[in-house]
């Protein structure tokens, strides 16, 4: 007697076909471990810069399309002293977000090395919020004469390209708290400062972080040459199946 066709044995090239074009999707659910922090923000209304001390405004570092979107530098850290007291959760550091596009999301990431543990606490602050609020305008000018002095932030105000009446900005506060613990009294004591990149990401539409776009082109393209890839192999295999079956059968003939 003939050997019985199993009707299950030809769906397993569809199987490996759908198999394939699930790959390039499988990054995305992906769980990232990079020492990154962000916060998500829209830009306020245009506010004038007037009302901000000049020499508070010329020892800030600047980010935004008329200066840079990205700063590399050394942030001072402590370790936190109480848990539920902001203020006393990181050393702070501040920067102007300038010649924003009212309306408009954007995404401030910290990027740091693993081999330096360190917890960020991100804030972003109006301008009259900050100049209305004694403890954060006198952590803003303890920052900005710090720098003056040790010179450790770059002078970017003179790259300023539009006017201070008409300019959609925002105060960042940086929070740096060390996380480890080290037996040498001199680290626990006072923690090195910490090298770190600043990147403000405009979104595009509001939807899509304008870095995530060339990500997206890729997973579009491998998706499509996935497709034709998926179904040749599926012809491919559909057709030896089909072989070793007209061969089976003359043999039995």
């Amino acid at each position: 007697m003939p050997p019985t066709h199993n009707p299950h044995h030809h769906p397993k090239p569809i199987s490996l076909a759908k198999s394939l074009l699930l790959l390039p999707f499988l990054s995305l659910i992906s769980p990232s471990h990079a020492n990154t922090e962000k916060v998500i923000f829209t830009a306020p209304p245009p506010a004038s810069l007037s009302s901000l001390d000049a020499a508070i405004q010329q020892d800030l570092p600047v980010l935004g399309p008329s200066t840079s979107w990205s700063i590399r530098t050394n942030l001072s850290r402590v370790f936190p002293l109480n848990q539920h007291d902001d203020n006393q959760q990181g050393y702070p550091s501040w920067l102007l977000l300038d010649n924003l596009t009212p309306g408009q999301r954007y995404e401030l990431r910290v990027c740091w090395s693993a081999l330096e543990p360190t917890a960020f606490t991100l804030d972003t602050y109006p301008l009259t919020t900050v100049l209305s609020t004694p403890a954060l305008l006198q952590s803003l000018t303890q920052h900005a004469k710090s720098a003056h002095e040790h010179q450790h932030q770059p002078h970017q105000s003179s790259q300023k390209g539009s006017s201070p009446n008409d300019n959609s900005v925002l105060l960042l506060r940086v929070l740096a708290a060390a996380d480890y613990f080290s037996h040498h009294p001199s680290l626990m004591k006072d923690p090195p400062p910490v090298l770190v990149d600043l990147i403000l990401d405009p979104y595009l539409y509001n939807v899509l972080p304008q870095s995530l776009v060339p990500t997206m082109c890729y997973l579009v393209v491998v998706g499509v040459v996935s497709w034709f890839v998926a179904k040749w192999v599926a012809s491919s295999l559909t057709a030896i199946a089909s072989s070793t079956k007209s061969d089976q059968t003359k043999k039995q003939n």
